[in-house]
């Protein structure tokens, strides 16, 4: 019998192999809510897709990123009947939108083809767990249940779908049948940190006040009372989320959307706009330079001005494309998805 522990990231995976725990460890790389995820029914075509964004940020060449993709799938492909699969997933949306894309991927599987399937009730950051406290959870691992992996693959197709209403529909689903909002709330539950995780995603399409994503808007909030470094910057913009999802070097581009555009909103101080530094360059000076919002952007954070209208979008969130003359803005007070 084989038994695959199947994490986030190579952080959690390191941690996770400090624990002494029997078993291959397995992690799956990908940050979901950045940049195109069709549909992954032909999954070479999803490879590719995938494989093209992350070469576009320049942090992996597009054959290398195929590659990893390649041999990922084929470690969960190898795990069958006889097995155990473990998921150690965090309460945060990269966690989230990786846990409903392997759900999916296994439920798609014949049942007779299955490995056990067993998640581990993690309401923590796994990371800086010290590797004792690893063998606690492993012990408490929940079996996954045929409706979970049903919610699973109809929360992973609306994602992907190229609009975001049933995404929507799926929250709001989730959100009345899966009651608890944590692991240690349940002895049963599975899926506790899902529904707040998607609506976390759902408040990354434009806000309807001024065109910001709650990102955006955290970013530019903190910099309304004056300039801050970068590194600092991300620190408080990380300090405004329940669970910190957001990576630092996906953190770069999104100030960049702010600044490299016609109507920049963020700049340096000496008034150049911000360029997000590649993977492989040595991205310190980066981070120790402050900058600062533009009148213009003490204005739409204001509510006065509407950074889409005056920027336009260019944005894949999932599986929706969203421009200048199809986008959707998010109603953060009626919880609800506005067409434009």
């Amino acid at each position: 019998m084989l038994t695959l522990h199947l994490t986030n990231g190579d952080h959690a995976a390191t941690a996770l192999a400090r624990s002494g725990l029997p078993g291959d460890i397995l992690s799956w790389r990908d940050l979901l809510h950045d940049g195109p995820v069709p549909s992954d029914a032909d999954v070479q075509a999803f490879r590719r897709v995938r494989g093209e964004f992350l070469a576009s940020r320049g942090w992996q060449s597009q054959s290398a990123a195929v590659a990893d993709f390649v041999e990922r799938d084929a470690r969960l492909d190898s795990v069958g009947a006889g097995d155990e699969l473990v998921l150690w997933f965090e309460p945060d949306l990269y966690d989230q939108l990786q846990l409903i894309q392997v759900l999916a991927r296994v439920a798609r599987r014949p049942l007779a083809e299955r490995p056990a399937v067993s998640i581990v009730p993690a309401d923590c950051s796994l990371g800086p767990l010290l590797p004792e406290k690893f063998v606690p959870l492993y012990a408490a691992r929940r079996p996954v249940t045929d409706g979970d992996f049903a919610l699973g693959s109809v929360a992973w197709e609306a994602f992907t779908a190229d609009t975001p209403d049933a995404l929507l529909a799926v929250t709001d689903r989730i959100d009345r049948e899966v009651g608890a909002r944590a692991y240690a709330y349940d002895d049963t539950v599975r899926l506790p940190h899902l529904a707040p995780a998607l609506r976390r995603q759902l408040e990354e399409y434009p806000d309807t006040q001024a065109g910001l994503s709650r990102s955006e808007r955290q970013l530019c909030e903190a910099l309304s009372p004056g300039a801050l470094t970068l590194a600092k910057l991300f620190s408080a913009h990380q300090s405004a989320e329940s669970w910190v999802w957001l990576g630092d070097w996906s953190f770069a581009w999104y100030v960049q959307r702010l600044s490299d555009c016609a109507h920049p909103l963020v700049v340096h101080v000496n008034g150049s706009r911000v360029i997000a530094p590649l993977r492989d360059t040595d991205g310190k000076a980066f981070w120790e330079r402050p900058v600062q919002l533009t009148t213009l952007g003490q204005d739409v954070v204001r509510d006065r001005a509407d950074f889409v209208k005056l920027n336009g979008i260019d944005r894949w969130i999932g599986g929706v494309y969203n421009t200048s003359s199809r986008h959707w803005r998010w109603d953060a007070h009626h919880y609800r998805l506005i067409k434009q």
